[in-house]
């Protein structure tokens, strides 16, 4: 997760995979942690500034505080905030490549 931190705040796209969450930082500055299975996300940086994000592990597992949920629909990445309900559609994230690792 710090890696992909890093990414953004240098501006840098990158897509990770680990098991079966992805991790992508863009050009913008913004980086993301989305569980595609589910649909969930949660913000990991906004215009190269970290966003806090609730993570739990034990010695065998751990939980993500998952803060919305995303779709994507065509070319834009929508994401739904759980806390205040807002939507949000954002343009020119790398749709094409998110597609092919979820």
């Amino acid at each position: 997760m710090r890696y992909i931190q890093r990414r953004a705040a240098d501006r840098d796209g990158r897509i990770v995979t680990v098991g079966q969450l992805v991790l992508f930082s863009t050009e913008t500055g913004d980086a993301w942690l989305l569980d595609p299975a589910d649909q969930l996300a949660a913000r990991l940086a906004r215009e190269g500034e970290n966003e806090p994000v609730h993570i739990e592990e034990t010695d065998t597992t751990f939980a993500i505080g998952w803060k919305g949920r995303y779709c994507i629909e065509g070319a834009a990445f929508v994401y739904s905030d759980h806390d205040t309900g807002r939507v949000t559609t954002i343009l020119g994230y790398p749709i094409d490549n998110l597609s092919q690792t979820a």
